[in-house]
C-alpha cells in the first residue's frame, strides 16, 4: 500500500513539473510559421496538404496550382502567402500544443 502510494506521487510530481517546465520554456521554442503550420494542422485533426487544399478553397486557384505551391513547400519550406494568410486567421489556441492545452479542461466531452 505504502508502494502504490508513494508511486502515485512521484507519477503526480512528474507531471505537474512537466507542465511547469513545459510552460515555462514554450515561447523558446518558437519556430515560425512552419510550426504554426503544422500547430493548425495538428489542432484541425488534419494534414498539412489539407490545410493548403483548405487555403487555397478559400481563393480561386486551381488544384494543379495548390499542388504546385504544396511540392515547393516541401522541396524549399517556403509557405505561399495564401496558406499564412489562412494560418493567421486561425484562433491563436489553434497553434498552441503544450500538453495542458491538449488535455480536455473538464466539463463535458466535447464527443458527448
Amino acid at each position: 500500500m505504502k508502494t502504490m502510494i508513494i508511486f502515485l506521487c512521484l507519477a503526480a510530481l512528474y507531471g505537474a513539473l512537466k507542465i511547469i517546465l513545459e510552460r515555462r520554456l514554450a515561447p523558446l521554442d518558437v519556430i515560425g510559421e512552419d510550426g504554426d503550420l503544422s500547430d493548425v494542422a495538428f489542432s484541425c485533426g488534419c494534414s498539412v496538404h489539407a490545410l493548403f487544399q483548405q487555403a487555397g478553397g478559400v481563393w480561386p486557384f486551381s488544384m494543379a496550382r495548390i499542388e504546385n505551391d504544396f511540392k515547393t513547400y516541401l522541396n524549399t519550406g517556403e509557405i505561399p502567402g495564401y496558406v499564412r494568410q489562412f494560418i493567421r486567421a486561425q484562433p491563436v489556441q489553434a497553434r498552441d500544443r503544450t500538453y495542458s492545452k491538449l488535455i480536455f479542461s473538464g466539463g463535458r466531452p466535447p464527443y458527448l
